[in-house]
């Protein structure tokens, strides 16, 4: 829902800051790192895959927003 809300409004990157999400995918991975080293069950493979595809989803988001966000200050600043 927070990466639907942030499409609605364009704000992600006021939201949300890099470190953060960088911090946060760092624990995914390693969650996902460690469930892969002790072979544990599927359903919690599928979930520590699915928390790093999110993850990557917001960092993403983030950056889009804030190139866009750059790109629309510069232009009111020129006009």
């Amino acid at each position: 829902s927070q990466i639907y809300t942030a499409c609605q409004n364009g704000r992600v990157d006021q939201a949300l800051s890099l470190g953060f999400l960088l911090c946060w995918i760092a624990g995914d991975l390693t969650n996902f790192v460690g469930c892969y080293l002790t072979n544990q069950l599927p359903i919690q493979m599928v979930t520590a895959i699915f928390y790093v595809n999110m993850d990557i989803i917001m960092i993403s988001q983030f950056v889009y927003y804030k190139l866009k966000n750059q790109k629309m200050t510069k232009c009111k600043v020129f006009q």
